[in-house]
């Protein structure tokens, strides 16, 4: 596993922090971390552990994948930590959506 997936970096022009799920060469794919359900009728897919230890409000990652150039990222954040649970549901929801294009 790369030492950059499954970080959390902020996103330039972006609102909400970033996982990482994919790196490549030049870009990363990033799905958005946010406190929301959703949006409109789009629910977001809901993390057990908050990845930031000093927030202890519910956290979510929205559905849609974001893929952009690597400088377009910031440097990870140090403090933030995805749990394993969490790590093993965003592969099994990454490869139902390789599935289902």
């Amino acid at each position: 596993m790369s030492k950059s997936l499954y970080t959390v970096r902020k996103k330039r022009h972006a609102k909400h922090p970033q996982i990482i799920v994919k790196v490549s060469k030049t870009k990363f794919a990033s799905l958005g971390l946010t406190h929301a359900k959703g949006k409109h009728k789009h629910r977001n897919k809901s993390l057990k552990l908050n990845p930031n230890p000093n927030d202890k409000r519910k956290a979510y990652v929205t559905r849609h994948l974001l893929e952009d150039f690597k400088f377009n990222y910031s440097k990870a954040f140090k403090n933030y930590v995805l749990s394993n649970e969490d790590i093993d549901e965003l592969i099994s929801f990454l490869e139902s959506k390789k599935k289902h294009p």
